[in-house]
């Protein structure tokens, strides 16, 4: 028997895809009460992303009662995506039907409501429901920033109008009207140096008030994030469209295909490991958990209409710290140089030092969601070995 195991380990040695698979299982968490309902169908947009990705197969391995899911990405991505869904359902014994289709976010929702009209077929007699996860948007730097930042406000706005408009055409083929799952940030929260509202540490109370449209990409970005989340929250009250926002901090941490994931995270652990930036001190969140929040918030009936999460760990850990765990990575894996890992010495926190509580999030995302965060050591230990392949360890 143990021959058998260490051929299988063998044999999936440099397999980040088998790694997310194994980790994902051996870390599956209890989850909060869920209900089921008939012919349940999940819409992701920016599906070929990190955090996108990761929400497909936490939908594909345990989103309850999920039949169909469509994957919305850029038309130049859809050929590639198709055959990459194609590959884990060959490998998956699930039965949920995956989907890849084109998705604009500028199209004023066309292509939203083609995937909804898709959704909304094969329901037969039986109830049906439509879950919308809203995670593309515009992010990195850019010569016309402010406009991208505009269109991210705009996308979500279309997409909470498609829809209310969508439910009220083809209501009778459902058995509630459909659920939004948005991705917003830790930006729409607090802005950079902005003092928490208790003082203390940021709460689901927070606004990030600091943010200016137009001041440079990063700035942009963050006004983005949280404009967004304000007009879908009016919005959907205003057209009666269920939704839950969820704050996710920087995502880190393994996922399948990660080394051909265009993220800037991955981006930057590799430049970590290799030397070529300074490892910092941020909040973190393990993009697993990220995505199980997001599942466990369309699948759980606690969480009610116009709920927020912040999804992180609570404390940053110093810059110093993490270097050691990467440094350790490459001695352990002799994969790379750990004499090039340096650190950022300088950044003490923003409002809040670090090591102090900055965020408030772990024991309600517990509570609620049933969903428990990875320590932090954890995700970046398993990112690291996955990057540097080895991901068997």
């Amino acid at each position: 028997m143990r021959r058998r195991v260490s051929m299988i380990l063998g044999f999936f040695r440099y397999s980040s895809l088998a790694f997310w698979l194994i980790a994902g299982c051996a870390d599956a968490l209890a989850a909060a009460p869920r209900f089921q309902s008939h012919h349940r169908t999940a819409i992701v947009t920016g599906a070929n992303g990190y955090l996108g990705k990761t929400i497909v197969h936490e939908l594909l391995d345990n989103g309850d009662g999920f039949e169909k899911v469509f994957c919305l990405v850029r038309s130049s991505c859809v050929e590639t995506e198709t055959q990459y869904w194609h590959r884990v359902k060959d490998a998956s014994r699930g039965d949920c039907d995956v989907k890849v289709l084109p998705y604009d976010m500028m199209d004023g929702g066309a292509t939203v409501f083609q995937a909804l009209e898709l959704a909304a077929g094969g329901g037969g007699d039986e109830p049906s429901s439509c879950c919308v996860f809203h995670v593309a948007s515009n992010f990195g730097p850019s010569e016309n920033h402010t406009q991208s930042a505009l269109e991210n406000v705009q996308g979500t706005e279309d997409l909470v109008r498609t829809m209310a408009k969508h439910f009220r055409l083809r209501q009778q083929e459902y058995q509630e009207c459909h659920k939004l799952i948005l991705t917003s940030s830790m930006a729409a929260v607090r802005g950079s140096g902005q003092t928490p509202k208790n003082n203390k540490f940021y709460t689901i109370e927070d606004w990030n008030t600091m943010s200016e449209l137009g001041a440079n990409w990063g700035s942009s970005y963050q006004w983005s994030k949280a404009q967004s989340e304000r007009r879908a929250l009016e919005l959907a009250m205003e057209l009666g469209v269920p939704i839950v926002s969820l704050c996710p901090s920087f995502l880190f941490g393994p996922t399948p295909n990660l080394e051909s994931t265009t993220s800037f995270s991955v981006e930057l652990v590799g430049k970590w490991l290799r030397g070529e930036a300074p490892v910092q001190s941020r909040l973190f969140a393990d993009v697993r958990d990220a995505a199980r929040a997001h599942v466990a918030a369309a699948c759980t009936s606690s969480s009610e209409s116009g709920q927020r999460y912040i999804v992180s760990t609570e404390a940053r850990v110093p810059s110093a710290e993490i270097a050691k765990w990467l440094a350790n990575v490459c001695i352990e894996t002799g994969l790379s140089d750990p004499s090039k890992i340096q650190y950022d010495a300088k950044f003490s926190g923003g409002a809040v030092p670090i090591g102090d509580q900055e965020v408030e999030a772990e024991q309600r995302l517990l509570d609620e969601l049933g969903v428990k965060l990875r320590p932090v050591k954890k995700t970046i230990v398993e990112m690291a070995r996955t990057l540097l392949g080895c991901s068997d360890k």
